[in-house]
């Protein structure tokens, strides 16, 4: 009888990491809708805007794909810009679990991340029409989606981390360390992910969009 200790160590390491992506079941289920909800909420915010508001939103987009068409963005900077709005986005959530009343805010937080997106993507799409798929996919591909997963884990842990904070201090254990140990992992992969996704868009995403840039500008 052979034993395949291989494909058991491949199953264990499976079974750690969807642990550590999906760590609880319900709470997984609540950030998802949330944020997508503040996708729809985005998408249908820029359908009511005012005509001059929605030119307003399109000549900004035109503007900057012209830029780009130029050679007038610099990638280093918009590599600093994102890690600043995006470690500041995470931060914001890790630092809210501390207290209960931090998880609306969170909540607050993974729908503002979606409404954005959602907001972004439409914007493109009313700018350029059906053109604008191929950019939209490179927006959400390359920079957005690794936010969007660390915004998402860090509040679906934030949410469970004040909940056992609450457990801690009535029960009164004393396993307040290991708990703000994992808590503390769990922050600084985030970050590695934050930093993984402005440089994604602040130099692959660039550099995909001047590849196809004559698609949107002659």
């Amino acid at each position: 009888m052979r034993i395949n200790l291989s494909g058991d160590i491949e199953m264990k390491k499976y079974s750690t990491i969807r642990r550590l992506i999906l760590p609880n079941q319900r709470i997984n289920y609540f950030v998802v809708t949330i944020l997508l909800f503040g996708v729809i909420s985005g998408s249908i915010f820029l359908m009511m805007l005012s005509k001059n508001d929605q030119n307003t939103v399109v000549l900004q987009i035109q503007s900057f794909f012209q830029n780009i068409s130029l050679n007038k963005i610099n990638s280093g900077q918009v590599f600093i810009n994102s890690s600043v709005i995006y470690i500041f986005f995470v931060f914001m959530i890790w630092i809210l679990g501390f207290s209960l009343l931090g998880i609306l805010f969170n909540v607050f937080l993974v729908y503002l991340k979606g409404f954005i997106v959602g907001f972004s993507i439409s914007s493109i799409f009313l700018t350029y029409g059906y053109k604008g798929c191929l950019a939209s996919f490179i927006y959400c591909l390359f920079g957005q989606i690794f936010h969007i997963i660390a915004v998402c884990i860090m509040c679906i842990y934030s949410i469970m981390f004040s909940y056992q904070l609450l457990r801690v201090i009535f029960n009164k254990k004393n396993y307040m360390r290991s708990l703000l140990k994992k808590y503390m992992i769990i922050f600084g992969m985030m970050m590695i992910l934050c930093v993984m996704a402005s440089l994604l868009d602040g130099y692959l995403f660039v550099y995909l969009l001047k590849l196809i840039i004559h698609i949107y500008v002659p």
